[in-house]
């Protein structure tokens, strides 16, 4: 319904902004009339802008719309956030963990690597 309503308004201000700049036109023709014709001219193309900020929802209506659409559960949940903040934080520290224990489990290896082939090197 809302929709529509935009539609209708913007469709309104933009036949108003035709009409302006249909005079517009006419006056800028006449050479005395300039300049009144200019400034409704800027006025005639300012309603466009007005009738197409009209049409397009803004930024909170798109992200509200979104969240809608894919089923996501609306802000404010804030007991949900915690505990979701929670298993992540867990799940991360585990693969860091893990991760930092093969990273010694590498580094002590190559160590040993290296005083063999030193070793070989050197005859020992």
């Amino acid at each position: 319904m809302m929709k529509v309503l935009r539609g209708l308004g913007a469709a309104l201000v933009w036949l108003l902004a035709t009409v302006v700049m249909i005079l517009a036109a006419v006056l800028c023709v006449t050479v005395i009339l300039l300049p009144l014709g200019l400034p409704l001219m800027a006025l005639g193309l300012r309603l466009y802008g007005y009738g197409v900020q009209i049409l397009v929802p803004g930024a909170p209506e798109v992200k509200r719309g979104l969240r809608k659409r894919l089923g996501l559960r609306a802000h404010g949940d804030v007991r949900g956030d915690v505990k979701r903040a929670g298993k992540r934080g867990k799940k991360s520290g585990r693969k860091l963990r893990k991760k930092a224990g093969n990273a010694v489990d590498d580094a002590g290896k190559a160590g040993h690597r290296g005083r063999k082939r030193l070793a070989g090197v050197f005859g020992g």
